[in-house]
């Protein structure tokens, strides 16, 4: 292997375990809401041995599909209730995304291209931030790059057509049992583009694609067509209110959001690598390079393009849409590294390439001691030295990669680059992540339930929706609750007595919902409640609410 591609790969293989590996080791608790809610889904399915419906405390949960909760569910049965096997699928989606965008850019260009593309993929801040978490949608980048990937080989010239209509139609299948069809329309205006843009939409085209989606679409539905037998009414609740609904009214969650609502997620998620893709689009057409590499710039800038396009048209919008759209970015700006190392820029491009290196090298060297600092400052927490080392550490990282790009090791740079935000994510999921979790945390609210006597019924949740609760409970106690002793409800409707709370009730309150971090009005100290992690918990007695309407009279004047 050439020493240029050694580098890479040491610097994938070192960045993965920084990201996407060491995270598995950290006692991080589940966040809520999405990562809890999922994580009791799955479980709750385990337990109930239930692998068509998800369901949450007996209820059917419609609001996504299986495949997700299949690989969490057999996480879970490997390696026991614990949020190391609720992560580890997310944590692998993530990786499999990286390795499926190298894949992809091999093929449009070459292995060092692949290697390039998957160590930016890899350590993009947005696709490595959502796959912290045990969400659906980082599970739905791996499919959605086989799918363009296989529709770029069925339309390439002496390809085996049929063998890669049916990878396509596989990858289609994974994507629709992940999120349904979102994958095919974020991916599928992009596609379209290039072939018209290409003058290859014809007759012959447009029927490929179109049966490789119906059989994708065919081989997914047996699930979508169990679910509806078992759950009448989901294909059209799904189909109609949350897709086409979701996308053309206001009607549906993450509504009325502006036009420009991805911007900054794209923006600021693609860095720190989207500072070396701009030079690098400057200068492209410029060169003898770019007119060998037309086409698959063309392709690689409609999917990102045409995918922007539908989700800013659509009315309900969400950051985690988007991440189909990210492996574009990284295979784009993989070309623009690619580009300069051999010397294929033009000479105005190659300066402001090298610019940019040099001021994004001597600003990294600082990111990690500011980050630990703001950090520290906000939370209000002293690091421990082996934080201070690490971030320091960092530093010496960057600089080294900028010693690299000087000396002409240009892929040397980029692995040291990408182990640097391995050792950036490794710094903040160590310390300021775990602070950050356990105060918003149901985990400790959950230990202090399965330590009493008796189990509390009702339990009253204000603030906060129950989700992860479940999940750190015994076995036995979560049969208990599901069947509906668990209440969440909001301080207002407390407050204004709509909600009766009869004496002995366990009330749990977080601090951010009564609006007090620390002291209580003094005339309702013989309340004494508990503490724990984020909560307050109280035994109601007949002055309870009137000590709620009192505490949180300073957030209702507020926010009148």
């Amino acid at each position: 292997m050439p020493s240029s591609r050694r580098h890479l790969v040491v610097g994938i293989v070192i960045s993965t375990v920084l990201i996407y590996i060491w995270p598995l080791a950290l006692p991080t608790p589940l966040l809520e809401p999405d990562e809890g809610l999922h994580a009791t889904i799955s479980q709750e399915m385990l337990e109930q041995n239930e692998w068509i419906v998800p369901t949450f405390r007996g209820e059917a949960f419609r609001d996504k599909p299986i495949l997700f909760f299949w690989a969490q569910m057999v996480s879970l049965k490997c390696f026991g209730m614990t949020e190391f096997a609720v992560r580890l699928p997310g944590l692998l989606f993530g990786i499999l995304g990286g390795l499926t965008t190298g894949l992809l850019a091999a093929v449009l260009f070459d292995t060092t291209m692949g290697l390039l593309a998957t160590s930016i993929a890899l350590t993009m801040i947005m696709p490595l931030s959502v796959a912290q978490a045990a969400v659906h949608d980082v599970a739905l980048v791996p499919w959605t790059n086989l799918l363009l990937l296989s529709l770029w080989k069925m339309e390439s010239p002496g390809s085996r057509r049929r063998l890669w209509l049916i990878a396509a139609a596989g990858a289609f299948a994974l994507a629709f049992l992940t999120k349904g069809l979102i994958g095919a329309a974020v991916t599928g205006v992009g596609w379209c583009a290039f072939l018209t843009l290409t003058r290859q939409l014809n007759v012959g085209t447009i029927l490929r694609t179109g049966t490789a989606l119906f059989l994708g679409a065919l081989a997914a539905s047996p699930w979508y067509l169990a679910m509806e037998a078992r759950v009448p009414g989901y294909l059209s609740y799904y189909f109609i209110e949350r897709h086409l609904m979701g996308f053309a009214t206001d009607t549906q969650p993450h509504a009325n959001r502006p036009w420009h609502y991805y911007a900054p997620y794209l923006t600021i998620g693609t860095l720190p690598w989207l500072l070396y893709l701009l030079p690098f689009l400057r200068h492209f057409r410029s060169t003898d390079f770019a007119r060998s590499v037309k086409r698959q710039v063309l392709f690689l800038s409609c999917w990102f393009i045409g995918g922007v396009l539908f989700l800013s048209t659509a009315s309900s919008k969400l950051s985690t849409y988007a991440l189909p759209l990210y492996p574009a970015v990284a295979v784009l700006a993989a070309l623009g590294w690619y580009s300069f190392s051999t010397g294929r820029l033009s000479s105005a491009g190659t300066a402001a390439f090298a610019r940019v290196v040099m001021a994004a090298g001597c600003f990294g060297m600082a990111v990690p001691l500011i980050v630990l600092g703001i950090c520290g400052y906000v939370l209000d927490v002293p690091w421990p030295p082996a934080a201070w080392f690490t971030a320091a550490a960092l530093g010496v990282m960057s600089l080294l990669a900028t010693h690299h790009f000087h000396t002409r090791r240009d892929t040397a740079a980029v692995s040291a680059l990408s182990v640097w935000i391995g050792g950036l994510t490794f710094l903040v999921m160590t310390w300021p992540v775990q602070i950050i979790a356990e105060s918003h945390s149901e985990r400790e609210l959950a230990q202090w339930v399965r330590q009493q006597d008796e189990l509390p019924t009702p339990l009253v949740m204000i603030g906060e929706k129950p989700a992860s609760i479940l999940f750190y409970l015994t076995a036995d106690q979560r049969a208990r609750l599901r069947q509906g002793p668990l209440i969440c409800q909001t301080i207002d409707v407390v407050a204004s007595g709509a909600q009766d709370i009869e004496p002995g009730t366990v009330v749990a309150i977080t601090r951010d919902a009564l609006g007090t971090d620390a002291g209580l009005p003094a005339e309702f100290s013989r309340v004494r409640p508990e503490s724990v992690g984020q909560f307050l918990i109280f035994r109601c007695h007949d002055d309870f609410r009137e000590f709620v309407q009192v505490a949180w009279r300073p957030v209702r004047e507020d926010s009148d």
